[in-house]
């Protein structure tokens, strides 16, 4: 498990340079023709935002959360959600997307799906940039604790990339897979405490809904903004997330290698 997980992370490393550039080219290739371009890039995850906030805040008159007003929590964990969401949705279809790549055999293809999560993550810097203005406005200024959403960042990003392994993979040769995880990041969204918090339920609640490893990067997006608290300081938690990164990488690069023989017969 190690040595596949080694292998894959050094592969990334060295075509870092080859993986930039094909995301940079994915991310204008999203937009190129329409008229307002790159803004489209932000209209949509924004009126998500907008819709869920006035929903829970006039609608179910959720209360804020101590001297954090209601509309900046919701926020804070919305923002890397949209990210998840996002580049699980566009990782997920990379293969059939660029087959052309796929049947070249010099190509190390395995890059594709951390092609299409770089090209999320470009708009979720602009995102993460835009909801600290926001709490400056509010007249929350960012503490030092604001550093570690770069932590926070990476986890995401090892999250979403072992996710897209294992769903790319497979959707090459079930295509009814890219209906399956809307749904499944559907329920993701609800399961989640972005919306709510979790301390309405009861301890043994409390654990079941912490096992998703979500739970651990929406938290961390709100530390770091909030200034609640370090990531190790919450080293359970912490150690719990990257040992479920580890076994989600390892069989995510174990199937890809496994199924990808044959998807240039399928594709």
């Amino acid at each position: 498990m190690i040595r596949r997980i080694t292998q894959t992370v050094n592969e990334l490393y060295r075509s870092r340079s080859l993986m930039l550039g094909l995301s940079q080219k994915d991310f204008q290739k999203k937009y190129a023709g329409s008229v307002f371009g790159i803004l489209w890039a932000f209209v949509q995850p924004s009126m998500t935002i907008l819709i869920y906030w006035f929903a829970f805040q006039f609608g179910f008159r959720s209360p804020d959360f101590g001297e954090i007003p209601f509309v900046l929590w919701f926020l804070a964990a919305m923002v890397p959600w949209l990210f998840i969401s996002e580049a699980i949705t566009a990782s997920s279809s990379c293969f059939l997307e660029y087959s052309y790549l796929v049947k070249k055999v010099v190509f190390h293809i395995d890059l594709l799906p951390m092609v299409k999560i770089m090209s999320s993550f470009m708009i979720h810097v602009s995102f993460v940039l835009l909801v600290q203005m926001i709490y400056i406005i509010f007249g929350i200024f960012p503490t030092l604790k604001l550093i570690q959403i770069l932590y926070y960042a990476i986890c995401a990003i090892a999250f979403t990339f072992s996710i897209s392994l294992i769903f790319s993979s497979i959707i090459v040769f079930f295509r009814d897979l890219g209906q399956i995880i809307q749904i499944i990041l559907l329920v993701g969204m609800w399961v989640t405490p972005i919306a709510w918090n979790i301390d309405y339920f009861s301890g043994t609640v409390q654990f079941l809904l912490k096992l998703n490893p979500v739970y651990y990067i929406v938290e961390g997006y709100r530390d770091s903004f909030i200034g609640r608290m370090w990531f190790f300081e919450k080293i359970g938690i912490t150690i719990y997330f990257w040992v479920c990164i580890c076994i989600l990488l390892s069989a995510g690069t174990a199937l890809f290698h496994r199924l990808k023989p044959h998807f240039a017969d399928v594709l």
